[in-house]
C-alpha cells in the first residue's frame, strides 16, 4: 500500500458568477452604444438630415438595417464565445441581444423592402394602353 497523496482536484474553468454578470453587463452597454453610433451613421449615410426641417421621408433604412444587422451577428458570435468558455449569464444576455437587433434589422429592412416596391396594379390593369371593357378587341377599348 502506498501512500501517494491525492490529486488535488482540477480548478473550476468556470468564471466567478459576479464576474460573469460584470462582463455581461458591460458588453450589454457596449452593445447598445455601438447599435445607436451604427444607425446614427447609417443614417447619416443615406442622407438623414437629424437637426433640420429637411422632410425625411424619401430616407432609407438600408444603410443603418444593414449595420444592426452585421452588429447583431457579432453579438451572436460573443455569445457563442461566451458559452464556449462557460460564462452561461453573459451568453444569455448576449444571445437576447444579438436576436433582438437582427429581429430589429430585419424588420426594418421588411419595411424599406415594401416601401421601395412599386404598388400592385389594380384589377382590370390591361397595361401600359387604356381600360378595355370586356378585353376584346380595340372596338371595345376607350381611346
Amino acid at each position: 500500500m502506498t501512500t501517494a497523496p491525492a490529486s488535488p482536484s482540477p480548478p473550476s474553468s468556470r468564471p466567478h458568477p459576479m464576474a460573469d454578470v460584470l462582463v455581461a453587463l458591460v458588453l450589454l452597454a457596449l452593445d447598445a452604444l455601438a447599435a445607436l453610433v451604427g444607425v446614427l451613421w447609417g443614417l447619416s449615410e443615406a442622407g438623414f438630415d437629424l437637426f433640420g426641417s429637411d422632410d425625411n421621408s424619401s430616407v432609407s433604412f438600408t444603410p443603418a438595417g444593414v449595420c444592426l444587422l452585421v452588429l447583431g451577428l457579432l453579438v451572436l458570435g460573443t455569445a457563442f464565445l461566451a458559452s464556449r468558455g462557460r460564462a452561461y449569464i453573459t451568453a444569455c444576455l448576449q444571445g437576447v441581444a444579438g436576436i433582438l437587433l437582427v429581429l430589429t434589422a430585419a424588420y426594418g429592412l421588411l419595411q424599406q423592402y415594401s416601401e421601395n416596391r412599386p404598388p400592385a396594379p389594380s384589377p382590370g390593369y390591361s397595361g401600359p394602353q387604356s381600360q378595355c371593357r370586356s378585353g376584346g378587341d380595340n372596338s371595345e377599348c376607350h381611346g
